[in-house]
């Protein structure tokens, strides 16, 4: 569920090739063919075709200053890169771009791969102690054709995330067209200047991968068996579906159930880290950016607009109101 909720998916290796067939782990290493990438010929006959738009788009107004707040997601499928014709419009007369992380800065990209390298003194523990843990990984990370050469060299988290990435991508998904990077890419390529509304070791804290030793930031065993079992049962792609089918339509409403009975945001202990304190955070930092950008656009995980203490509330607490410009419920008054 940090498909729709941080940045951090983005992890080396984390782009698996699909397998042929879903050999037994305890067989001969897979056959996995390159990962295929569309052509120059595939993005210039999509850019022809008409988009609706996906996600949701909210317009923020605080005084004289207006914004433009979408939910994203950060994974994806090459159609969906292209912002439908409202959101464009509010692409079209931003100054600027704030997102999550600017996915494109070299320092930031630096940070994260450093710190997907390592363990705390704590999770190393863990690891140790458990290394049926580790087989049962290892085997699944060759089952799923995560990119061996980095494999070794990932922190726990990471992998889980990257075996969690390489499952989804069976069914077509893929970093590489996540909303947030693609958004970046855009804004590079008129020269506007993208804008982040975290620090890249803010996220990494978040998400257990800070190098602190709170129980906070720990895979606990039964935290890793239970991501492991749903990505063997086929749950987690069941909710990842449903999760892009929801964001696609823009149905707040079907997201925030499928939050509540998922449990899905209680893997490794990171609900509140993930998405309270991150919301908190970005709230108190997008009131004065938007006072310095009038117009901005900003782009945030969608699951950060449900549930309690979600952003579009802390928005409001901020001064901002709030008007849904598209989605299901969205203001027909545009």
């Amino acid at each position: 569920m940090a498909l729709a909720g941080g940045a951090l998916l983005a992890t080396p290796g984390a782009q698996a090739r699909a397998p042929q067939s879903p050999a037994s782990t305890a067989a001969a290493p897979l056959q996995c063919p390159a990962p295929t990438l569309p052509s120059p010929a595939d993005y210039q006959a999509e850019a022809q075709r008409q988009h609706p738009d996906q996600g949701v788009l909210w317009e923020l107004r605080k005084g004289e200053h207006t914004a433009y707040l979408l939910g994203t997601i950060h994974l994806g499928k090459l159609p969906w890169i292209y912002p439908g014709p409202r959101t464009a419009q509010a692409l079209r007369a931003a100054p600027a771009i704030a997102l999550e992380l600017n996915p494109l800065d070299p320092q930031t990209l630096q940070t994260l791969m450093q710190a997907m390298a390592r363990d705390s003194d704590a999770q190393q523990l863990v690891m140790r102690n458990n290394p049926q843990l580790r087989a049962r990984m290892d085997a699944m990370a060759q089952t799923l054709c995560v990119e061996r050469s980095s494999w070794q060299g990932m922190a726990t988290i990471a992998k889980i995330l990257a075996l969690a990435v390489a499952d989804v991508s069976r069914d077509g998904y893929s970093m590489a067209f996540g909303i947030d990077l693609n958004l970046a890419a855009m804004a590079q390529a008129v020269g506007r200047p993208i804008l982040a509304l975290e620090t890249a070791q803010e996220q990494l804290d978040a998400m257990g991968l800070g190098g602190k030793d709170s129980l906070a930031n720990l895979a606990t065993p039964d935290d890793i068996t239970k991501v492991l079992d749903d990505i063997r049962s086929g749950k987690s792609r069941e909710i990842t579906s449903d999760l892009v089918r929801h964001w696609q339509s823009g149905d707040l409403a079907a997201l925030e159930t499928l939050m509540r009975t998922c449990n899905c945001m209680d893997d490794l202990g990171m609900k509140t880290a993930m998405l309270d304190d991150r919301n908190r955070r970005m709230a108190e930092r997008i009131s004065p950016l938007v006072a310095q950008h009038p117009k901005l656009f900003i782009a945030v995980g969608l699951l950060h607009m449900v549930g309690d203490n979600n952003l579009l509330q802390l928005l409001q607490k901020e001064g901002f109101t709030v008007r849904q410009l598209t989605g299901k419920g969205a203001d027909s008054a545009q």
